[in-house]
């Protein structure tokens, strides 16, 4: 792998650690424990469902995907995003 692929890569993981974080976040904006509990639990196994995503281009599709589900949960949650 080149050196610019291995960029690519590296920024590609970062960018998807930085959204799981702030789906975490935002998820201590449910109003009770158990739903909170649930929604985390939910948003560790859709990220573990496609862990084993190599091609760049599908995780930039995953990462696109998953911001606009980050926003819609905050706006559901009331959270500013």
């Amino acid at each position: 792998m080149s050196a610019a692929a291995e960029l690519r890569s590296f920024i590609l993981r970062q960018e998807v650690l930085h959204l799981y974080r702030a789906m975490l976040r935002v998820s201590k904006g449910a109003s009770d424990l158990s739903s909170r509990d649930e929604l985390r639990r939910e948003i560790r196994r859709q990220f573990d469902v496609h862990s084993g995503k190599c091609d760049q281009a599908a995780v930039r599709f995953l990462l696109s995907d998953g911001r606009l589900k980050l926003k819609q949960l905050g706006e559901m949650l009331g959270m500013q995003q």
